[in-house]
């Protein structure tokens, strides 16, 4: 669904913090993993530095000539029980997108049927489980090597479960 050359590239859903440190090095520090260990499950997105584990599908991209590594991952785990069962079930992070209503639209998809019969032909499996929130999820980059964090996006996530972070 999205061009994996785009600014802003796809994510891991994760069933625990547990299964992001097999993915990252991020969570090494008590302060970033306290952060986690607070929002999460919940609406926030941390992008960490990736680990070796990360598979190279994920992180190396090649079209044409040019190769794009990422040196960075977003990770979730998300306030959904049907999700963190499927991913429990999978013992394995998938790898997930904001839905738009359309390939032109800026616009979250929201329902599973229209979800369904717009993106059916390019995606794995949809699980419907009713009409969802279509406001993003808020965005933390942790990648500085000093610890401090950058929001890159606000959204359901309040901002002041972050304030308590190291600056």
């Amino acid at each position: 669904m999205k061009d994996p050359l785009t600014s802003k590239p796809l994510s891991l859903l994760c069933h625990s913090i547990s299964q992001i440190s097999e993915y990252t090095t991020g969570v090494q520090s008590r302060s970033a993993f306290k952060l986690l260990k607070d929002t999460l499950p919940g609406p926030y997105t941390f992008i960490l530095p990736a680990s070796n584990k990360l598979p190279r599908l994920v992180v190396e991209h090649k079209e044409h000539k040019k190769v794009w590594r990422r040196k960075e991952i977003g990770v979730r785990i998300p306030n959904e029980p049907i999700v963190i069962e499927l991913l429990k079930q999978l013992d394995s992070p998938v790898l997930c997108s904001s839905v738009p209503t359309s390939r032109d639209s800026k616009i979250l998809a929201t329902d599973g049927q229209h979800v369904t019969e717009v993106w059916s032909h390019c995606v794995d499996f949809i699980i419907d489980a009713g009409e969802r929130n279509s406001e993003p999820s808020t965005v933390v980059d942790m990648t500085d090597e000093d610890g401090s964090i950058k929001i890159i996006r606000e959204g359901a996530g309040k901002l002041d479960a972050l304030k308590s972070y190291p600056k």
